[in-house]
């Protein structure tokens, strides 16, 4: 796991048994609230971010507290907002696929497991025997 030291953005949101967060550091990595990366942002994405971010028009908080969605922003200008809508642009940016960036190393193993597999016929097979969800974590497992 990678630090985040330099975070830019964290997304807060109030559940039922307790507060989920969500962090974007500057140089792209994302993380729970446990700490755990989930993934890594692209360089043009995290500057998009930032971009949104300073030019937000209302950092200040609302004086209706009812959200339960806080953004704070780290960047250059700092503040907190409970704005839903801004929330949920950021939540939109993060986790849209062509935003993401996947090391190819990574990915190289399942891409040519699943290319040998095709081409065998056993992928067909092993999706139609066990069904897709089982056979995607008989993949992951035979990759680590």
């Amino acid at each position: 796991m990678t630090k985040c030291e330099n975070w830019l953005i964290m997304l807060i949101k109030e559940i039922d048994d307790g507060i989920y967060t969500l962090t974007i550091c500057e140089d792209g990595y994302v993380f729970d609230n446990n700490k755990h990366k989930l993934f890594v942002l692209k360089k043009a994405t995290v500057e998009t971010l930032n971009k949104l971010m300073n030019e937000y028009k209302n950092p200040n908080l609302s004086d209706v507290f009812e959200s339960k969605y806080m953004i704070k922003f780290n960047g250059d200008t700092k503040f907190i907002s409970n704005d839903q809508d801004l929330f949920f642009k950021v939540v939109e940016l993060v986790y849209k696929g062509d935003n993401i960036k996947h090391p190819s190393e990574l990915l190289d193993p399942v891409i040519a497991l699943i290319k040998e597999l095709r081409e065998t016929g056993k992928l067909d097979a092993m999706i139609q025997a066990d069904g897709m969800d089982d056979t995607v974590d008989k993949l992951i497992t035979m990759c680590q």
